[in-house]
């Protein structure tokens, strides 16, 4: 009985110790810059939702979204055919993009612009 407690506490805590290395980047994001306006929607599910207007650029996005080596890694789904990807409107195409963070901001490049998104409710510290 003994040994398989063990085996259940140390099965347990790789786990654990990965849970808590994982930071809690659910939550909305808001882009407010010169000329830039949009926001990013991280669900706790693993989903997102994505908007963005820059100038003459405006787009969406949702999809799936991960956490992998300090870094939110965005991917489009469904992907829509590479012809209506990432023309400046209508749909942006996510394969396997990442955030940078910065604090408690996700950095995006895209557009040959840093796109600073910001939590829209300070989180707790």
């Amino acid at each position: 009985m003994r040994l398989l407690l063990g085996i259940a506490i140390l099965l347990a805590l790789p786990g654990t110790a990965l849970a808590k290395s994982v930071p809690d980047a659910a939550g909305l994001y808001r882009i407010n810059q010169m000329e830039m306006a949009g926001g990013l929607e991280l669900s706790p599910d693993g989903r997102f939702r994505y908007g963005f207007d820059y100038g003459a650029v405006s787009e969406v996005s949702e999809g799936n979204w991960t956490f992998e080596d300090g870094k939110v890694v965005l991917t489009t789904d469904p992907m829509p055919p590479p012809g209506e990807c990432d023309r400046g409107y209508a749909t942006a195409c996510f394969n396997r993009t990442q955030l940078t963070q910065d604090g408690e901001n996700w950095i995006l490049y895209r557009w040959e612009a840093r796109i600073v998104l910001k939590p829209a409710q300070p989180r707790p510290r």
